[in-house]
């Protein structure tokens, strides 16, 4: 089998090899406080950011997940599971490709989510995460098994009296300033919302979303909260954009989470900006397919269903914290004091670009000039409140 699943930087890694347990856990009990580090070339990674995409922003740690390329063979994961018809059983219905997506591997960086929740007189709809609704699919190119192309796909469906959704999350739970970016599309019935956020509470969350009701060139960029407690609409929360390329076609959507601002790309362009409400704690990478019925996502038609299938997810990224995140009430007291100084005393002596590669997913060092000057300000370390921010030039 010549899959690939690679969740490491600049080497592409088979399932065989990632499924071993040694590998797992010693990814999820590396120093608690920072993601194990796979690639010894690269000190630290460039990405061009900010007014005009000019500006340098650099980060510490890489991650690609790269679903293109999981089936040996054509025809394999074209059946979709059956459709979610059961709340009470939805929670524990069974992953499908469960050698992929319940594997060490998946359940190192993953968590499949399973939660629920009830109808209201707003969203009146009952909603409920399913395992079922996270699977993998396949290109229909049955002649030719170079063709047939894999993704991953998150389901909503709409029941008779309730919604079956997918959701998952990363468990790398401390960003602390990111650029992530995904190829994506989002195909199906009007009523869903597809959702690729960071996340750690409804004031700290900066969204991409997609709404199935929306024209196919329409996209929201929005950081959070977008109401205020009063439920009324926070003008320079959301932006929504049209005219955008059509968002059911495979296309690379981006978000940059800097200090001060927020950017939001498809595919090179820069498509909204913010510096309304930044997220300034540790967070983590969300990504959903949803309907409750209420105004935002719409009510889908019973039988209806959408999907947002995915090929590729990246991120770039500093942290801040344990990697479980924000577990305590009082965060500062867990803070990592110990890795934020080791970071003091490193040097960014190899910077490394992830955009414009000649392979998606693995990075290249630029100029040995660049490097130099880099290493001497990349790591002056800026911490303010929960907030630890690296310098670039």
């Amino acid at each position: 089998m010549v899959s690939k699943f690679q969740s490491t930087v600049a080497v592409v890694w088979p399932v065989a090899f990632l499924l071993q347990p040694a590998f797992s856990t010693e990814y999820i009990t590396a120093n608690s406080s920072t993601p194990l580090q796979n690639n010894e070339k690269c000190s630290c990674y460039v990405v061009n950011s900010g007014a005009n995409s000019e500006t340098p922003s650099y980060f510490q740690y890489h991650r690609f997940y790269d679903f293109r390329n999981l089936a040996d063979r054509a025809g394999q994961y074209l059946r979709a599971p059956a459709v979610v018809d059961d709340w009470d059983a939805a929670p524990d219905l069974k992953v499908s490709q469960a050698n992929i997506l319940d594997s060490d591997a998946w359940n190192a960086d993953w968590n499949i989510q399973t939660w629920s929740k009830n109808a209201t007189e707003d969203f009146t709809l009952r909603m409920v995460n399913s395992p079922a609704n996270i699977y993998l699919q396949q290109n229909n190119n049955s002649g030719n098994v170079g063709d047939a192309s894999t993704y991953l796909t998150l389901r909503t469906t709409r029941g008779e009296d309730f919604q079956s959704v997918g959701e998952i999350e990363n468990l790398q739970k401390n960003l602390m300033h990111v650029s992530m970016r995904m190829s994506a599309r989002v195909i199906g019935d009007k009523g869903a919302v597809a959702g690729f956020f960071t996340f750690v509470d409804d004031d700290n969350e900066s969204d991409i979303e997609i709404l199935t009701n929306d024209p196919k060139d329409v996209i929201r960029y929005t950081n959070q909260p977008s109401a205020d407690k009063d439920g009324n609409q926070i003008a320079a929360a959301s932006q929504m954009k049209n005219k955008l390329p059509v968002w059911d076609e495979w296309q690379t959507h981006r978000i940059d989470w800097l200090d001060k601002d927020s950017y939001w790309y498809l595919n090179k362009d820069q498509v909204a900006a913010s510096s309304y409400s930044v997220p300034r704690k540790p967070s983590y990478l969300v990504i959903n397919m949803w309907s409750d019925g209420g105004s935002w996502s719409g009510n889908m038609t019973e039988g209806g269903s959408a999907e947002f299938q995915i090929q590729w997810i990246e991120m770039t990224f500093n942290t801040s914290g344990k990697v479980e995140g924000l577990t305590d009430p009082d965060p500062n007291s867990k803070r990592s004091v110990e890795h934020l100084g080791k970071r003091k005393e490193e040097n960014c002596k190899v910077v490394c670009k992830i955009d414009d590669v000649k392979e998606l997913g693995t990075p290249e060092i630029v100029s040995s000039s660049l490097a130099a000057r880099v290493s001497l300000s990349w790591f002056a370390v800026v911490v303010v409140g929960l907030t630890s921010v690296c310098v670039g030039l």
